[in-house]
């Protein structure tokens, strides 16, 4: 008999449905199973049996659009829809069964090892182990160019699912699996065109910034998977960096490890992995060190050292000559291409430019990732701010904001008209920043948008340098305070504490603070090669992994409340939140 199923509602009220197989023994470990494509939590019934014998709580869900969870049938807007889906159901498990992430050990095959390796990448749990068996980072698509043909026909509105025909007999020896997967209704035949392009990107992700990951990993390879390519799993487990991982290959096993007729000795592996992990403590690295050596550093540092290149070279030339052409690419080149002027073009979304090829160029400018992410993340910042301040404007008489480099200020002003109809109390809105232009635009908005003459908002703009101590005066004391895109231009751990120091002394008990990072970019090589920032020199930027960026923040004594992360994996916006009963600490 399988257990009953029990549910919870994701972020946009999809309900998700699971299994919980309760261990004999009591216990605090337990781990998490995610399943393949097509398939649902009563498929890793003997899995989950397994680890309750052995003494584990264990949790399987039926993921989005799969078994009996609501959804499409195995579509999603993006994948990192599903990977957010986990992270919301790991919490909901820790919340309902009072259960700590420390003591938590996830195990996923095939889709559900990319999900599972997706929500360790992007959201930095610091969980026990990590078993990845047979993970779905490229499925074998037999036909040639198959992801650029689907891209097309997607584009052209066309083939909006694609079929499955992989056979019970390719995945698994066993005959009475084979005969279970075939008359199970429950396992969908077919997958949704988008989410499949999806996957293929978020595969190609996490193989270029797998070096981000440092929990213990075990990795199951099946030496005969007619579903999922095994070269990238050999790539994506060298670039780990992890201090502790092992690769186990099974040379005669099908694609469904857990399955497969001698599975025992892949739930034996697996087993023995968790338990060893279980018995040492968690080592993480120095991350508030990172800035000085580590992976980020490396790649930051391999940046000086591109060596001269046509392409780069060429492309630098056509930004220099054709590229005002573009209003984007003009306004960068005056201000830097990280300056606020630039950032509220991108903002705009609005292509403009010198004739019928300048509005062209600036168009494709528009539409590069690294700005896509930057709309997104201005999204969530929007959700973030609306949020958390009406959450601090129930315990307060008037609400207190502040940006501590607010560059022109568009994301604090839009929050300010929507402010004059949410809030029934009186806002001030401090904006800050180094750069006195930065200021005079930011006062240029609010005044086109009517906010000089608001009775319900009050600005106030000063001159200040974020990176300078004397920049946070402890008397002054805030609601919810944004650090937007800052750190984000800083590699220095030491001058991002001193922000985030300063943030935290100037933040009232239980007030929020709302921060933004840049995991990982896909064009690093490429904006390092041909951009500058404001001050001239080449932007090589050195992305912070999710981990070191929440460990500077809770160094100075704020506790993370939530994380929101766009589907490129660019950007992050998260809340921490200064508890009354803990003092902050100095940079």
């Amino acid at each position: 008999m399988l257990p009953e199923l029990e549910y919870f509602n994701s972020f946009d009220g999809c309900k998700l449905v699971y299994r919980n197989w309760p261990s004999k023994k009591k216990t605090d470990n337990w781990v998490v199973l995610f399943h393949r494509g097509h398939e649902h939590s009563g498929r890793q019934a003997e899995l989950a049996e397994f680890f309750s014998d052995k003494g584990y709580n264990v949790f399987a869900w039926d993921a989005r659009g799969n078994g009996e969870s609501e959804g499409e049938r195995d579509a999603a807007e993006s994948f990192s829809v599903l990977i957010r889906d986990a992270n919301l159901f790991i919490e909901h498990l820790a919340n309902k069964h009072r259960l700590k992430t420390e003591n938590l050990a996830v195990v996923g095959n095939s889709l559900g090892a990319l999900v599972a390796s997706g929500w360790v990448h992007d959201y930095a749990p610091n969980i026990r182990a990590l078993v990845l068996a047979a993970p779905a980072f490229r499925i074998k698509l037999y036909m040639p160019f198959a992801i650029p043909l689907l891209r097309l026909a997607r584009k052209l509105g066309v083939m909006n699912r694609v079929t499955s025909y992989v056979k019970s007999k390719v995945l698994t020896h066993d005959r009475a699996q084979q005969k279970s997967f075939n008359e199970d209704p429950l396992i969908s035949k077919g997958i949704a065109t988008d989410l499949l392009i999806d996957t293929y990107d978020t595969g190609t992700r996490l193989l270029a910034d797998a070096g981000a990951i440092t929990v213990p990993t075990l990795m199951l390879c099946a030496g005969n998977d007619w579903v999922v390519k095994n070269k990238p799993q050999r790539d994506f487990y060298l670039k780990l960096n992890s201090g502790w991982k092992e690769w186990q290959y099974y040379p005669d096993f099908f694609h469904a490890i857990f399955h497969e007729d001698h599975r025992n000795l892949a739930f034996e592996r697996s087993l023995d992995f968790v338990q060893r992990a279980f018995k040492k403590p968690i080592q993480q690295p120095d991350y508030l060190n990172q800035d000085k050596q580590g992976y980020s550093r490396d790649q930051q540092d391999a940046l000086k050292f591109l060596g001269p290149r046509l392409d780069y070279w060429f492309t630098r030339l056509v930004f220099k000559y054709v590229g005002p052409l573009s209003k984007g690419i003009k306004i960068s080149q005056q201000h830097g291409f990280d300056s606020g002027s630039s950032l509220d073009h991108v903002y705009e979304n609005t292509p403009q430019g010198t004739g019928a090829i300048g509005k062209l160029i600036d168009q494709t400018y528009l539409n590069s990732p690294g700005w896509v992410g930057i709309r997104q993340r201005k999204e969530f910042l929007d959700q973030l701010l609306d949020k958390y301040s009406a959450e601090a404007a129930t315990r307060e008489a008037e609400l207190k904001v502040l940006d501590i480099a607010c560059g022109n200020g568009r994301y604090m002003i839009d929050f300010a008209t929507r402010v004059q109809t949410n809030h029934s109390l009186p806002v001030t809105i401090e904006l800050r920043d180094y750069v006195q232009h930065n200021l005079t635009q930011s006062q240029s908005y609010a005044q086109n948008k009517g906010l000089d003459e608001s009775e319900a908002v009050t600005f106030l703009y000063v001159q200040e340098d974020a990176f300078v101590e004397q920049s946070y005066q402890v008397e002054k004391q805030f609601d919810v305070i944004v650090i937007s895109g800052l750190l984000e231009l800083e590699s220095d751990n030491s001058k991002a504490l001193v922000a985030l120091a300063g943030a935290a002394n100037q933040l009232k008990d239980n007030g929020y603070l709302i921060y933004t990072n840049q995991p990982w970019h896909p064009q690093l090589e490429f904006i390092g090669a041909v951009l500058d920032k404001h001050s001239g020199e080449p932007w090589q930027m050195r992305p912070r992994i999710q981990a070191e960026m929440d460990a500077l923040v809770a160094h100075v004594g704020l506790h993370k409340l939530e994380m929101l992360i766009d589907t490129q994996g660019i950007f992050t916006v998260s809340v921490a939140q200064k508890m009354s009963s803990v003092k902050s600490a100095k940079a």
